[in-house]
């Protein structure tokens, strides 16, 4: 809530017995008429000043007295017409302290003073959000570069709170907050490990779980030198946190390469039903599931072998599960099933497929990289790809023509065990189904 100033800038085109006139409206409802004289030449600001309440309005600038007559003697008489230029809103204006949003509170805790006290205020400001944005202590030196900038701001005329928004400004731009920095010490042997400090720590498990900075609690924690000593009541408090869920996606989907899902287009021919509907449902899907295992502190074993899953009616279709309605996501039992765990999940059949049909190279490549941690050598680089050709596909199976390409031995080192994993997974095809 608060006074604005509504501008509008305007001329008309004049015609019949009175001037064109204008209509601002708030919300469809209308505040003030103006007689808009001022001509192409010299365009008019028409301003007026209202309160208004905190939200979304619609402003808007209305013709009220269109006009034509293409009978009239002069042809400049003829046609009456209101040209809008622009529309500005000034404010919000007159805001006492209690009208500030929180976030400007929160910045502003140390109150201005007067005069000489200005600069002390400022940097108890600099010092407290300078410490959060660099995750550690400020040093006095990082808050004195700052407190230039106040300086700067303050003899060129500007406002307290501008001077402090261009020092914050400063701190926003510095490798300090842009980075997490972990620098060494200068030491005689360069292969020497040091221990993170509780500061670096506690950034590192604030982006590792939630990707965002560390909390109030791991500041304090650090601050005090006992978060190392409360490390795994701190992890799984954290876990707990809402915030954890970013812990599937920003680890989860890299470990196991869903991001490049938004990037695979299967062919349209062959698999028709695929669209960007059923993509986003297996990542919900493995998402979801994830998640379960992560929350209810299941056995990582559950990532392979899990007889459970999160589907809606969408997916339940793809997968030929029934008795699943709605697009709500559920837990979904899959006793019984040929699916169970990640390896059977649409989303990593899909991003382990080529676009027109399945690939065991690329799903026992995943299998060796991703869940094994054994990742087999790159190819050399004069071995031909795949017969991909009508006459080669009308020559065998995919099983056939892969034996043969294993017979080559640069080949078989590593399609020896990379096929047999890809082709356990040959039951489901190139998206899943």
């Amino acid at each position: 809530d608060a006074e604005y100033v509504l501008r509008i800038e305007a001329f008309a085109q004049q015609a019949g017995d009175e001037p064109a006139r204008m209509g601002l409206r708030l919300d469809g409802k209308e505040l003030k008429a103006f007689d808009v004289e001022a001509v192409e030449a010299e365009p008019a600001v028409y301003t007026f000043q209202t309160k208004v309440p905190t939200g979304e309005h619609r402003l808007s600038a209305a013709f009220l007295n269109d006009f034509y007559n293409p009978k009239a003697q002069d042809p400049s008489q003829r046609d009456r017409n209101l040209f809008v230029g622009t529309i500005e809103i000034v404010g919000p204006l007159r805001r006492g302290p209690e009208d500030l949003p929180d976030s400007h509170r929160r910045i502003f805790a140390a109150a201005k003073g007067a005069g000489k006290e200005d600069r002390p205020a400022a940097g108890a400001i600099v010092e407290r959000l300078v410490s959060r944005a660099y995750r550690r202590p400020a040093r006095p030196q990082e808050v004195e570069r700052l407190l230039g900038l106040f300086d700067l701001a303050r003899e060129e005329g500007e406002s307290f709170e501008a001077a402090v928004r261009l020092a914050l400004t400063g701190a926003l731009v510095s490798p300090s907050f842009l980075f997490k920095i972990e620098r060494d010490p200068p030491a005689d042997d360069p292969s020497a490990v040091r221990r993170l400090d509780e500061y670096e720590l506690a950034t590192r498990m604030a982006y590792f779980l939630w990707s965002s900075m560390p909390d109030d609690e791991l500041f304090d924690q650090a601050r005090s030198g006992t978060l190392r000593k409360n490390l795994d009541a701190q992890v799984r408090r954290m876990l707990a946190d809402p915030k954890a869920a970013a812990l599937v996606e920003s680890f989860a989907f890299q470990w196991l390469q869903l991001r490049t899902l938004d990037a695979i287009a299967p062919d349209k021919k062959l698999f028709a039903s695929f669209d960007d509907g059923l993509r986003r449902a297996m990542l919900t899907e493995s998402a979801m599931f994830f998640e379960a295992v992560l929350r209810e502190d299941r056995s990582v074993l559950e990532l392979i072998d899990a007889d459970f899953t999160f589907l809606d009616e969408r997916l339940a279709r793809h997968y030929g599960v029934e008795g699943v309605r709605g697009g709500e996501f559920r837990r979904v039992s899959l006793a019984g099933s040929p699916r169970g765990g990640l390896l059977t999940q649409a989303s990593v059949l899909t991003v382990t497929s080529n676009p027109t049909r399945t690939s065991p190279v690329k799903r026992g490549r995943w299998i060796m990289e991703t869940i094994l941690g054994t990742p087999p050598p790159e190819p050399p680089p004069d071995v031909p790809m795949l017969d991909e050709s009508e006459a080669a596909i009308l020559s065998g199976t995919l099983r056939e023509r892969m034996e043969l390409h294993r017979k080559k031995e640069a080949c078989a080192v590593c399609h020896r065990k990379m096929d047999a994993l890809g082709f356990a997974m040959e039951n489901f095809d190139a998206v899943g189904a």
